[in-house]
């Protein structure tokens, strides 16, 4: 990827279905209806190393991948790609009839790899840390509503009231105020189950960077700058509807190259399982696209989505020329964003707003002082209005994938003929997200994936000044929209919730925070004896469903 990447397939079609295996709710499923096998391995390509091992600070889409695969959530979501939420840790659960108290019932005889036990404590702990300020969890915002969790942010409190454990197999948890998406988030590796003993012995540090403690389907035997090993949990609790253990898989080796065309030739030769959007890659490089689109040996393996995400260019709000309104407009018109879609394939839908079509608070009709077209001549005229009659120099971050840098280097020239000198600043994942995640980046690409299907998730995550710097990363601070976003957050009515997601997208347009460039369009190839594989519609690549010929 070169961005932060949540994913949400939306849309979904796919060439010669029926040599593409499913996995159903029940258990795993394929068009032949053939009992999966246990055992063998895959090998994967990543672009970039990952930026973060602990689940209370992995938020980007390179991370999640690995940390989805490591620890357990309360909840998650149905398998087969649907949008419903379902037991994981939690094997029932139970809301107060006013919404504002969660009592989840945890199953028994789960364990860390170590053999320690996962009990409610294990939750109490994990949500303690993202609600520690020195942990600096991006996840934080989603959970002050849990009563106390504001207070304990501020040192006023040694604990957070709204969390309990009656038993060591029941927490309960109690909000400040009914919150309609509030279970959707426990969806999230935020809310995994740790083992603060471990975490204690090896250090917060340690514990992000180097090694692992959860209860997941598979374990982390290694990891370092070219390479990340993942080995089965031979413990895990969960069973296919054929009551084998998951996951399948004895082991998944990660690659880390930055050379994507080289990730291509590694799928053709068959060494790799998959390529494509999701996990194990950047999506199929622009320039080896047309070769395995036409493959004719890969057509009933390709599969093709349209995602429930945006990919945009980030205009600082407080450093720098963007911090004139005017300049982020004069760079709204810069950028020639049909260009960029063609420089990816065509794997694209123009974007004009944060939010993508298919989630409710989508604006289908932006007002004209919320609209932008590709206008070098208005750029050039709303430069001079704000005093850069000879422009000036600005740095642009971005991740340095090879299709990365193709559509950076087209955003230079379209600045450039418009009197904006872009110094290009692309570094590996983890150091640009240091950049960006900080608030720094004057401008910067980034992109965002749902993690739940909902307004929220996108424009109160993304431009909540309370989001600033880790999530708001351009710094955006209008009182407005957060009173806005701070209504819709609590207020169960769908209908004004949608009403207020329409007029703040409208806001944010107006106040140019974004350039969005486009909406995603993705294609994927697997190998034909890769089965159990498909695109979630939200939530990370469940790797524990896939399985292999045997043989393979």
């Amino acid at each position: 990827m070169a961005k932060r990447w949540k994913y949400g397939a939306a849309a979904l079609s796919t060439i010669g279905v029926t040599a593409m295996m499913l996995v159903g709710t029940s258990g795993v499923a394929s068009a032949a209806g053939s009992k999966p096998y246990e055992g063998g391995s895959v090998t994967l390509d990543f672009t970039q190393d990952i930026a973060h091992l602990d689940p209370a600070v992995a938020y980007d889409t390179q991370s999640n991948e690995i940390v989805a695969q490591l620890y357990d959530q309360l909840v998650t979501w149905q398998q087969g790609g649907g949008e419903k939420v379902v037991p994981m840790a939690a094997k029932s659960w139970t809301v107060s009839k006013n919404g504002l108290v969660y009592t989840f019932n945890l199953r028994r005889g789960m364990t860390f790899w170590n053999g320690d036990p996962v009990t409610a404590q294990s939750f109490i702990d994990e949500i303690d840390r993202v609600m520690t300020p020195s942990v600096n969890s991006p996840g934080s915002g989603f959970y002050t509503i849990i009563q106390g969790a504001s207070a304990f942010m501020a040192g006023k409190a040694k604990t957070i009231t709204g969390l309990a454990a009656p038993n060591p197999y029941t927490l309960r948890i109690t909000l400040n105020k009914p919150e309609a998406f509030f279970l959707e988030t426990l969806t999230l590796p935020f809310i995994s189950a740790v083992d603060q003993k471990f975490i204690n012995s090896v250090g917060n540090k340690v514990f992000d960077s180097q090694k692992a403690m959860g209860s997941g389907p598979f374990e982390l035997s290694s990891i370092n700058q070219n390479q990340i090993v993942l080995t089965k949990n031979a413990n895990y609790w969960r069973t296919d509807s054929y009551g084998q253990k998951l996951p399948y898989l004895n082991k998944i080796t990660i690659n880390i190259n930055t050379n994507s065309q080289l990730d291509a030739l590694h799928f053709l030769q068959g060494q790799t399982a998959w390529i494509g959007w999701n996990f194990g890659g950047d999506g199929i490089p622009s320039s080896n696209y047309i070769q395995i689109v036409h493959d004719r040996a890969l057509q009933q393996d390709l599969l093709h989505f349209t995602e429930a995400s945006v990919q945009y260019v980030g205009l600082n709000t407080t450093v720098g020329p963007t911090k004139n309104p005017l300049v982020r407009q004069a760079i709204e018109y810069a950028i020639n964003k049909q260009r960029i879609v063609q420089l990816n394939n065509g794997r694209g839908i123009i974007a004009n707003q944060p939010l993508p079509p298919m989630i409710p608070g989508y604006v289908k009709n932006m007002p004209k002082d919320a609209s932008y077209s590709y206008n070098p001549a208005k750029a050039r005229a709303l430069l001079k209005k704000a005093g850069y009659t000879n422009g000036f120099t600005v740095d642009f971050y971005s991740e340095n994938s090879p299709d990365q840098l193709k559509f950076d280097n087209e955003i230079q020239a379209n600045l450039a003929a418009v009197g904006i000198k872009a110094n290009i600043k692309a570094s590996s994942w983890g150091t640009f997200l240091n950049v960006a995640m900080a608030g720094k980046a004057p401008i910067d690409w980034l992109g965002w994936f749902q993690d739940f299907p909902d307004a929220s998730d996108f424009l109160n995550t993304l431009f909540n000044s309370n989001q600033i710097p880790a999530n708001n990363n351009q710094n955006y601070n209008n009182p407005l929209v957060d009173k806005w976003l701070n209504k819709a957050q609590t207020d169960n009515n769908q209908a004004q919730r949608v009403a207020i997601y329409k007029k703040t997208s409208i806001q944010i347009m107006k106040d140019a925070v974004w350039v969005p460039v486009y909406y995603d369009q993705a294609t994927f190839a697997k190998q034909s004896w890769v089965h159990g594989f498909y695109s979630p519609s939200v939530g990370q690549d469940p790797l524990e469903w896939i399985w292999v010929s045997p043989g393979h």
